[in-house]
């Protein structure tokens, strides 16, 4: 167990009976549905249906996990390339690497019906997924939490990544995360701040990992594994039926069917298959459903 592990163990040990407050809707009343290491609990809101970690992380904790220990065992996530590695993956297109745009490129394109998008790529790390957005013609506004990574990609990688949200303007079609929406300390907040940027028929787009009842039924193990130190969300469709309750959205999990997302007509909810390891929400946030 490295030092960062350790470190989780102790402050879980710590806070093992601090408040199981649900940290989307503030419910005090969660389920316990799994556990790890004796003193961390996997949780689900009786209320919105949000299953977490507890303990839970307070957005000052946040903040500075992400600056300091934040680490992916990937080797690109967080791993700052070096001068070759960088260079290999550049002349390749990203595609040997397991953060190629290609899926998200084919999704943008059948929502948009083949129109180019304006997109926020929020959470882009050091802007791995952004360069390619923009080597494909996509105007793209970069976010990233981490102060190290964001510069690594203003240098490296030609981008303007900003660290504060309120840098950030408004008027994109599409408001994207791939594996950000599991790690932030208030899920409502970043929705909320989605639907001030995007156009009023925008899209919120975010992936991470399922976990949905179907892939626990399918893969128990896979399942336990996910959650923890640096997963303190795990997302489900039942989480967001209950959050997206009033606005047209389409949800399904890898191996994702392109054609699915191309015949949804994007004013109706749709919930494709849920046994996949990773989960993808495609909604409109400031639009209701007809009555």
């Amino acid at each position: 167990m490295n030092l960062i592990k350790i470190k989780y163990f102790i402050r879980s040990f710590f806070e093992y009976f601090s408040t199981k407050e649900c940290p989307n809707c503030g419910s005090a009343s969660p389920a316990v549905i799994d556990r790890k290491y004796l003193v961390t609990r996997l949780m689900r809101c009786s209320r919105c249906k949000l299953q977490f970690r507890h303990p839970t992380d307070t957005p000052s904790f946040n903040t500075k996990f992400y600056q300091v220990d934040y680490e992916q065992n990937d080797g690109i996530t967080t791993k700052l390339p070096n001068e070759s590695e960088l260079k290999a993956m550049i002349e390749t297109d990203f595609k040997n690497s397991s953060k190629s745009i290609d899926v998200f490129f084919e999704i943008f394109r059948s929502i948009s019906k083949n129109e180019k998008p304006k997109i926020i790529d929020y959470g882009c790390s050091w802007g791995y997924m952004s360069y390619q957005f923009v080597k494909r013609g996509i105007e793209t506004q970069s976010f990233e939490i981490s102060k190290s990574r964001a510069a690594f990609g203003r240098e490296h990688m030609g981008l303007d990544i900003k660290t504060a949200e309120k840098d950030l303007k408004p008027g994109s079609s599409i408001f994207f995360s791939s594996h950000v929406i599991e790690h932030v300390p208030s899920i409502t907040s970043m929705i909320e701040l989605s639907k001030k940027l995007l156009t009023p028929t925008g899209y919120f787009i975010a992936e991470c990992p399922n976990g949905s009842n179907d892939f626990r039924l399918k893969n128990p193990l896979g399942f336990h594994r996910v959650w923890g130190m640096v997963h303190p969300n795990y997302l489900n469709d039942e989480f967001y039926k209950v959050i997206f309750a009033n606005n047209p959205y389409f949800i399904t999990t890898t191996p994702y069917v392109i054609s699915e997302l191309s015949n949804w007509d994007q004013n109706s909810q749709f919930v494709g298959r849920l046994d996949g390891n990773e989960i993808l929400i495609v909604v409109r946030p400031n639009i209701a459903l007809h009555p």
